[in-house]
């Protein structure tokens, strides 16, 4: 497989440059004279066959990039590419993880197992950002998954104290809510009905309040950075796109220690680049569709968190070449 990189991401104009890990990772790419093409999902016929899916990708080179700039990308002439062409593939569909997700997926698990991709699915589709750290108990915050309004009822019952909701197939902090242990079913009821059939439950962990919730960015278990994202006055949701705040907090050595088990093993599904969530010393979620903040660590950490991904990828390609 050759040098060359597929972006395959949504549509150009729904992508944030201030979030999106594909701006700053092609301008570093293009830097270095890599070639670059971007697949925008919805341009492609995922009804298709597998086969003639992936060797006809109506793609479009990115010719330079600049989060500046509007429109961020300078693309140029839609041609017809096969995946073979490429040797990384970065997967940049963000959740939630719906039928069109699933279905373009299902095209890409055919692609040659020697190009690399960052994450490969089926694991990117298989496995749920919000549970799949109950594989981790010994890191993991205590976590239910609410299958029916009546577990979600008993999930929230039994924290002893204020607990958290938030849909399963969800991101951004969208659908999160927060219910006191003596909440009306009513209430309860109404949140399955707008956000059911699978709800995970969690303590409200007071250290949000204190010191926000820690992104730990990692690549191939290669620490690349980390963000805190502190909720604006009046929330208590630190996701960015819900207008928290980015500040820098350092790991603590417990915390590395949770990336450096969980990147080891998930590597062996395809999962290289992860997006650790953490409350206090409460490992709370690992991203793995389209884990970001890159922009944000670079400026929190003084440094251009990008140039380290790119040094990582290109040694993970040449290492899967040979």
């Amino acid at each position: 497989m050759g040098g060359r990189y597929l972006l395959v991401a949504d549509p150009a104009e729904t992508l944030n440059p201030e979030f999106d890990l594909g701006v700053c990772v092609g301008r570093e790419l293009i830097a270095r004279g890599i070639h670059v093409d971007y697949l925008d999902l919805l341009a492609s016929d995922v009804e298709l066959p597998s086969d003639r899916y992936l060797a006809s990708l109506p793609v479009r080179e990115i010719l330079s990039s600049d989060a500046a700039r509007s429109p961020f990308w300078e693309l140029g002439e839609r041609r017809k590419a096969d995946v073979r062409e490429y040797g990384v593939i970065l997967q940049r569909k963000d959740p939630p993880v719906d039928d069109t997700f699933v279905a373009y997926s299902r095209h890409f698990e055919e692609a040659p197992p020697e190009i690399l991709q960052i994450n490969r699915p089926p694991a990117t589709y298989q496995l749920s950002e919000h549970t799949l750290i109950l594989d981790y108990p010994e890191y993991a915050a205590p976590t239910w998954v609410c299958s029916t309004p009546a577990e979600l009822v008993e999930a929230v019952r039994s924290q002893g104290g204020e607990a958290v909701a938030k849909p399963k197939n969800t991101y951004c902090g969208i659908g999160v809510a927060f219910f006191a242990p003596d909440v009306e079913d009513e209430l309860l009821q109404r949140y399955w009905s707008e956000w059911g059939p699978e709800v995970v439950v969690q303590p409200y962990l007071a250290a949000i309040e204190e010191t926000g919730d820690l992104r730990i960015l990692t690549l191939n278990g290669r620490v690349l950075g980390s963000v805190l994202r502190v909720p604006r006055a009046g929330s208590r949701l630190a996701n960015l796109h819900q207008g928290a705040t980015a500040a820098r907090l350092d790991p603590t050595p417990r915390q590395l220690e949770a990336c450096r088990v969980i990147s080891r093993e998930l590597r062996g599904k395809g999962l290289y680049l992860l997006g650790f969530d953490f409350i206090g010393e409460h490992l709370t979620e690992i991203n793995i569709t389209s884990p970001t903040t890159i922009v944000q660590i670079g400026q929190v950490m003084g440094k251009r968190a990008e140039i380290e991904m790119v040094d990582e990828l290109e040694r993970m390609r040449l290492t899967q070449d040979r």
